[in-house]
């Protein structure tokens, strides 16, 4: 529906025209109607019309100065002119506004207002068509740059080496004056999963950060934005070596300003990496390529930084996240049998860890995702998520506190889901023998030990066990602790003598003998 705003001192026009006249039967709908021009301009403010009827002879504010003033301030609007005045003057007048529709009131009427709507109607729909035309064309044009440029820069990227004389012509192709012969590079990171949640897909995201820093760097004609992922961009500053000129101060203001903006505007996080300078092709890949490495420094950093690359503290550590593995998934694992929601303090104790240990983050994200996979088999979760989602909405995340509000929310989510399966046609006291049983297993455990904690007599506990579970009870031992010998063989460096202490056998070989009658190997051959 196009937006109609009516503006006319006459009340008895203003009703005529609002309850006459079949608006929504060609295509228009009424938003507003006054009785001056002041109030008029205001609501346009708010309300941009498609078309605006408007009275000449109107006192304060006449229908041509009202149009005059409208125009310079909403946009483009069609006009229809109401007048009582047959004379030239005011035709002409109307004519030099752009106004082409103009109705004398002693001539109005249903059917010339009707013929006049059809013919207003058709021609915005004829402008709309037009208009839509020219933005797509701006935008295939728009999308065309943008994959030359990031074309370019990867081919850049992947080259051996570098001709410096065909470098520099490129770049002045792209709009760098020859004479500037000294470049910033700078990498620009998203918050890529808070992008995904405003924006449809990558490409789209790709597509409006391309658009808006153009847009934003228009009058800084010494410096070239080259798109690369939905996640990372590159600008390359120039300029000309002077000892009264600090480029940094000027790179890091234009960081900052592109950096605030873009926040504002598209409303997600934007971080930057500033390069050292450099006068040659070659020197200035290399940066660029480190650049891109190093971003993954954000993740323990704020979440709009501009960071400088020389006072970075590296990634570097060469420590295996795994082998802290099974603390970890033991601490979860108990946490989950004996139903804390209280989950925070085993969350804020492991992002305290890999914040101070500076792991990377792509092993942070391997130890999490199979964290989560060993529990859900673990406890017999229904799968909340394969792993190809659960993998791609960790490798979207690139700050840690994506991390905890997933952690804080994953954990919650085991607990309760513990919560629901455990309370499965059980009895209560089935339920706490088992959590018992779990959260024991370094010990010897025996029937009549766990029938007395729940003060039930020995032989009736040994029948009712049995006949909520399908197994007796030294089964059930057995096998959970066989199954917990088999993670232990298999994600620890422990000895087959170390598991068989652990799980409160003193002696060897009975533990060997009941893993072989479980898995039909010895232990030693299983590994």
């Amino acid at each position: 529906m196009y937006r109609v705003l009516i503006v006319d001192d006459d009340v008895a026009v203003l009703t005529f025209l609002q309850t006459m006249v079949p608006w929504g039967q060609y295509g228009f709908s009424v938003q507003g109607a006054y009785t001056n021009a002041r109030d008029a301009l205001a609501a346009c403010t708010i309300m941009l019309p498609d078309l605006v009827i408007t009275d000449i002879g109107m006192p304060d504010i006449d229908g041509l100065a009202f149009i005059r003033m409208l125009k310079e301030t909403s946009g483009h609007p069609r006009f229809l002119i109401l007048s009582c005045h047959d004379e030239f003057k005011y035709a002409k007048q109307a004519v030099q506004l752009g106004v082409q529709d103009y109705v004398l009131k002693e001539t109005l009427s249903t059917d010339v207002l009707n013929e006049q709507l059809e013919r207003l109607h058709q021609s915005l729909a004829v402008e709309d068509h037009h208009q839509q035309k020219v933005e797509k064309l701006h935008w295939q044009a728009s999308q065309s740059k943008s994959a030359l440029k990031e074309q370019w820069l990867r081919e850049y990227l992947a080259a051996p080496f570098s001709d410096q004389v065909k470098w520099r012509g490129q770049l002045a192709d792209y709009g760098l004056k020859p004479e500037l012969s000294h470049y910033i590079p700078v990498i620009g990171r998203v918050s890529l999963q808070e992008a995904l949640v405003r924006y449809m897909n990558e490409d789209m995201v790709k597509f409006i950060i391309y658009n808006a820093a153009e847009e934003l760097l228009q009058t800084e004609s010494d410096v070239i934005f080259f798109p690369h992922t939905a996640k990372e961009f590159c600008l390359l500053f120039a300029f000309k070596k002077d000892l009264h000129f600090n480029p940094y101060v000027w790179v890091h203001g234009v960081c900052q300003m592109v950096q605030r903006s873009l926040s504002q505007t598209l409303k997600f996080p934007i971080s930057f990496l500033i390069g050292e300078e450099g006068s040659d092709s070659e020197r200035i890949r290399r940066q660029l390529a480190g650049l891109l490495r190093a971003t993954d420094v954000f993740f323990y950093s704020g979440q709009s930084e501009i960071l400088v690359s020389n006072q970075l503290l590296p990634l570097d550590n060469q420590e295996e996240l795994l082998a802290y593995y099974p603390k970890y998934f033991e601490e979860v694992n108990q946490m989950i049998l004996e139903g804390n929601k209280n989950v925070r303090p085993i969350a804020d104790s492991f992002l305290k860890f890999i914040a101070c240990h500076r792991f990377p983050p792509i092993a942070v994200k391997h130890f999490l995702i199979k964290l989560m996979l060993d529990v859900q088999m673990k406890l017999k979760f229904g799968h909340q998520y394969s792993n190809v989602k659960a993998q791609q909405h960790l490798e979207q995340m690139d700050h840690v506190s994506q991390l905890d509000a997933w952690m804080i929310h994953f954990l919650i989510e085991s607990v309760s889901l513990m919560e629901q399966i455990s309370m499965r046609s059980k009895k209560v006291e089935i339920i706490d023998a088992q959590k018992y049983i779990l959260l024991n297993m370094d010990q010897k455990i025996t029937l009549g030990e766990v029938a007395e904690r729940l003060y039930l007599n020995s032989s009736y506990f040994s029948r009712l066990f049995k006949k909520e579970t399908g197994e007796n009870f030294i089964e059930y031992v057995n096998r959970v602790k066989m199954e917990r010998a088999k993670e232990l063989l298999s994600k620890s460096d422990m000895t087959v003598e170390e598991i068989s202490q652990s799980l409160g056998y003193d002696n060897k070989g009975y533990f060997v003998k009941l893993f072989k009658d479980h898995y039909g190997v010895p232990p030693r051959q299983y590994i």
